[in-house]
């Protein structure tokens, strides 16, 4: 949601430069080009804004690992059962026996 509005707001912006290009009238384009940069600076804040909450949510989501580590120990060594289904995977034919 955050891009769609960032997106707008560059898109305004572009608008407006477009307009200031076009207009003969010193005092309009100033108007235009500093509304321009007011849309610019929104877009930026808004993408800044985004850029935080994904920070904020990747140390929530380490702090809950971290967490579950601690609370529920990992096993060091992989499952004699479940390794000889990765070598059953890695050999292809799913019998376990190699190749053929």
């Amino acid at each position: 949601m955050s891009d769609d509005r960032s997106r707008e707001r560059r898109r305004l912006a572009a608008e407006c430069l477009a307009l200031a290009k076009d207009t003969s009238d010193t005092d309009v384009r100033a108007f235009l080009l500093a509304m321009a940069q007011k849309w610019l600076d929104m877009a930026e804040q808004d993408e800044q804004d985004n850029w935080e909450k994904v920070i904020r949510l990747r140390a929530i989501q380490t702090e809950i690992g971290r967490a579950l580590q601690a609370n529920y120990g990992l096993p060091r060594e992989v499952p004699h059962r479940i390794l000889t289904l990765l070598m059953q995977l890695n050999d292809g034919n799913g019998n376990g026996n190699g190749p053929s």
